[in-house]
């Protein structure tokens, strides 16, 4: 089946049809003289806007004259190189001297076309075949494509070794970059194309592999359009997966994986994971994971060790864990270990590491995820680094983190820390400062609603932080829900304290005394040393100057001594 010469050379609008280089110029200095439109005459055709160097064009006419000489059956008619295009006197080709014309305005219009008269095959050949090979030789001494593409598809020749390694090392530039690589590509595309399949050309192949290699630049898509090739060697093929796997491109050595069978050993698995986790590149993992052999059990090993070196590298409540800018290290460190984890690489030691980095952060993002190493992975931390984790949250009044803190503790040890903690919330139970109060507050009464609390000294500890903040709901709350009990001498403070108050205000009214009333309940009445501070409390009421409802402050501190059945000895 014949196939149009614009079909396979893939020129862009900005490249010659017949030599296929850029006519744009180059980046570089040193490539402008013999590649680029300057100083020479640049052809625009007027019909379909195809581009030619006027010597370009010279060569391709030349040759469509020397072919009508010699096959009579194929006449002599100007075309476009490209498409084919029939050139008449009203669509000459324009003469273009400088660099001003709006190339990006004027692309090619004409679509990609059936095979012409030009390229359609010929039954019986009118030439010998010593006369398409002197043809064949000039087109590829000119860099001459469409004729060569059109001696291949009319006569059926193709390039010998010596022609496929001519037009291969036409093709190298100085060095591979944004204007050169595609027009390189195409032209190999079209060597390999025209190329005869036997052994020296397939060999030519591999070398011409390495002479890309050597080049300076970016060659990467030259080097995957030979590797698509199928015709490389064992070694040609391994230098081509080596060098994408360098440069980084993980796409194109998984398709010569999938294509040659070739894979990453594990001194190279364990290069690239280093490096790719060094440069904070993680969305390239999934691509080098697929690169190894499952079944090669020293890249297991290999990444097994890579895990635990990257779970154990910063040391706790390291800066670098602390560091919440974007793209920070922490970040970094959690995917790279989540994606290797999630590959099925396992070592609980490094599970473990990393769990406690993750806790040392003390911030949302690494406890949740502390707890998701928990629940997916049984990572577990020592009870000790929990604490300490717990008591930084609370110093630096970051009371929201105890409730992702407080699961990660082991089921033995929960209620030890829930007391621990309950006693650390309330040293933060500051009269003086009531916002810091009222979180502290808020973050115990989550606790205990939580947790609830098996330390009688934890909540008698907080119904003190109550009373001393005049928190009187709060300490019934207390009482009532977890049997919480003032001290003696918090008690007598208290009632002294409310008496104070209703003698400076001089209230009147018996209502007045419900909040003192309330507080009785607030201490345990088998407590050995209440009758004598109730005795003590008494004696200083009676000795106050003169207030409303002195007596009968008096008269209900008698009354629950009484209902406690404390005798009380009062001097009248």
């Amino acid at each position: 089946m014949s196939v149009s010469y614009l079909s396979i050379c893939h020129a862009r609008k900005h490249e010659c049809s017949v030599c296929l280089n850029s006519i744009t110029d180059y980046l570089y200095p040193d490539e402008v003289s013999s590649h680029s439109w300057r100083n020479k005459y640049v052809f625009i055709l007027s019909g379909c806007k195809h581009l030619m160097h006027r010597e370009c064009s010279d060569n391709w006419d030349r040759h469509c004259r020397d072919l009508s000489d010699r096959d009579l059956s194929l006449p002599f008619v100007p075309t476009c190189p490209a498409c084919k295009t029939e050139i008449s006197e009203g669509n000459l080709a324009k003469n273009r001297l400088d660099c001003d014309f709006p190339l990006d305005s004027e692309k090619a219009e004409t679509k990609d076309p059936k095979p012409s008269f030009l390229e359609t095959p010929v039954n019986t050949a009118p030439l010998t075949l010593d006369a398409v090979r002197m043809l064949m030789d000039e087109a590829v001494r000119r860099n001459n494509f469409p004729a060569m593409w059109q001696l291949k598809s009319r006569y059926g020749i193709t390039l010998s070794a010596a022609q496929f390694k001519d037009v291969l090392w036409q093709t190298l530039p100085q060095s591979f970059h944004e204007y050169v690589i595609p027009s390189a590509e195409n032209k190999i595309r079209m060597a390999l194309d025209l190329m005869t399949h036997d052994d020296a050309s397939e060999r030519l192949v591999s070398d011409f592999l390495q002479e890309v290699l050597k080049t300076k630049g970016y060659p990467e898509d030259v080097v995957n359009r030979l590797a698509e090739s199928k015709i490389l060697s064992e070694n040609a093929q391994k230098e081509a997966f080596d060098f994408f796997v360098s440069t980084g491109r993980f796409d194109y050595a998984q398709a010569m994986k999938e294509q040659y069978g070739i894979s990453l050993n594990g001194a190279q698995l364990k290069e690239q994971l280093f490096k790719t986790y060094e440069a904070k590149k993680n969305y390239q993992l999934q691509r080098i994971l697929s690169l190894y052999d499952k079944d090669n059990k020293s890249c297991t090993v290999i990444l097994r060790e890579v895990l635990k070196t990257v779970a154990m590298q910063p040391q706790d409540y390291s800066p670098k864990l602390f560091d919440r800018s974007y793209g920070n290290f922490f970040d970094n460190y959690m995917i790279f270990i989540n994606t290797l984890l999630s590959h099925g690489v396992r070592d609980q030691t490094a599970v473990n590491a990393a769990m406690t980095k993750a806790v040392s952060t003390l911030g949302s993002h690494g406890l949740e995820w502390a707890g998701q190493l928990k629940t997916n992975y049984q990572a577990t931390i020592d009870s000790g680094k929990l604490e300490v984790a717990m008591d930084r949250a609370v110093d630096e009044r970051q009371f929201f983190l105890l409730e992702l803190i407080f699961p990660l503790f082991a089921c033995d040890d929960t209620d030890t820390a829930n007391s621990r903690l309950l006693e650390k919330l309330a040293s933060k139970l500051d009269p003086r400062f009531y916002y810091i109060y009222r979180m502290a507050k808020n973050a115990c009464q989550q606790r205990l609603a939580s947790s609830g609390c098996t330390s009688q000294k934890a909540i008698d500890t907080l119904i003190n932080k109550a009373i001393e903040n005049k928190d009187i709901p709060w300490a019934s709350e207390l009482n009532s829900k977890y049997n919480a009990y003032l001290d003696t001498k918090m008690f007598n403070h208290h009632i002294l304290d409310q008496v104070g108050d209703l003698k400076r205000c001089k209230h009147t009214d018996p209502c007045f005394l419900d909040d003192l009333i309330t507080s009785l309940r607030f201490v345990k009445t088998d407590n050995p040393d209440l009758p004598g501070t109730i005795e003590r409390m008494v004696e200083r009421i009676r000795k106050m100057e003169k207030f409303p409802l002195q007596q009968h402050v008096v008269d209900k501190l008698r009354s629950f001594a009484e209902d406690i059945q404390t005798p009380l000895m009062v001097n009248n």
